[in-house]
């Protein structure tokens, strides 16, 4: 009962920062809003038109391994085509189709979404797994990515395709279990009860096609990043609220395990994460002189950058999570996928 108070407490505190936001750290916390809000639009507008890409994609990528295994010329087929498209639309936005567009990540989220008053009770809601055991498990889904390959290539797809939990989530979703196998509908509930405890659980550890797309070149401007030198000490700020625990550096090898969703950006006290930074010989130097001062600063909202830092006329940012871009890509995508779904 207490926990019920508290979630309703904390909607209302923030309904009121969205109709009158006080302070920096309200104002940051307005926009984190809104941008999670239009995210969810356009995740469950994707889910209801495209509901379908996913798997379309990924039998591109069946299709293909099965063409190599029996020494076949590979066919352009609409599920190539479409896994085509996907994979250059990836290379220049990043991850975006993952953190906005695949129906199975939106299912995701509405489970783990829906499961907050579960953890609560448990009390494992804000709890996350240890970062060496996320890095281990996230390795899973290349393991599965070659399994999955190596029986389409040996032409044994069809004695497994029975437990395939998209074929389960198809069915659900078309609103017909005619011919699903029990066997896929319990390996689906088996990975929704990892989503309900685990954000992204099955894009982190399982999806076949994110170790796909996590493999891919992106264009530096799609990536985000961190200006470290600016960083408070200690703040773990932007891994902390990465639904998949990685920090903003393009130089990590964990960096394609970004999903684009730019809540690193959003939650960052400092405004110090990014797509694009200019800086000027004033902003640089006005950032040199914030960095001798960092050391004794904390990660608090009184600490963000002022305005003379990336004020008019001293520097240039993209951000990442403006409405304008986040709308221009997705424009782009829903398009794309109109034309080759």
């Amino acid at each position: 009962m207490a926990q019920n108070k508290s979630l309703v407490s904390a909607i209302k505190k923030d309904l009121g920062i969205l109709r009158a936001p006080r302070g920096a750290a309200q104002e940051r916390r307005r926009r984190e809003l809104l941008h999670r809000g239009l995210r969810w639009a356009i995740q469950i507008a994707f889910l209801a038109a495209f509901p379908g890409v996913w798997s379309a994609a990924f039998t591109g990528v069946r299709g293909i391994c099965q063409s190599l295994g029996q020494a076949q010329p590979i066919q352009l087929t609409s599920f190539v085509a479409l896994l085509v498209v996907l994979l250059a639309f990836t290379c220049v936005f990043g991850r975006f189709f993952c953190g906005f567009a695949c129906a199975f990540g939106t299912f995701g989220d509405m489970v783990y979404a829906l499961a907050t008053p579960l953890r609560r009770l448990l009390r494992l809601d804000g709890k996350k797994l240890p970062g060496g055991a996320r890095r281990v498990l996230q390795l899973l889904k290349y393991v599965v990515l070659v399994l999955i390959a190596w029986l389409c290539f040996d032409g044994r797809w069809g004695d497994v395709s029975s437990f395939s939990p998209w074929t389960a989530f198809a069915g659900i979703r078309a609103g017909s279990l005619s011919g699903i196998s029990a066997r896929a509908l319990a390996v689906l509930g088996a990975i929704a009860v990892g989503m309900a405890f685990v954000e992204r659980f099955f894009c982190q550890f399982l999806c076949p096609f994110g170790a796909v797309f996590s493999l891919l070149p992106v264009l530096p401007v799609s990536l985000f990043r961190r200006n470290r030198p600016s960083c408070a000490p200690r703040c773990n700020r932007c891994q902390d609220r990465c639904p998949v625990g990685v920090h903003p550096d393009r130089g990590d090898l964990r960096s394609g395990e970004c999903i684009a969703c730019g809540r690193c950006a959003d939650g960052c006290p400092m405004a110090n994460v990014s797509l694009l930074r200019i800086q000027t010989g004033v902003d640089a130097a006005a950032g040199a002189v914030a960095h001798s001062g960092a050391k004794n600063r904390s990660c608090t909202a009184s600490n963000r950058p002022t305005s003379a830092k990336f004020g008019p006329g001293t520097g240039f940012r993209i951000i990442g999570t403006e409405v304008t871009l986040t709308l221009l890509k997705a424009g782009i995508l829903a398009a794309l996928c109109y034309a080759f779904a």
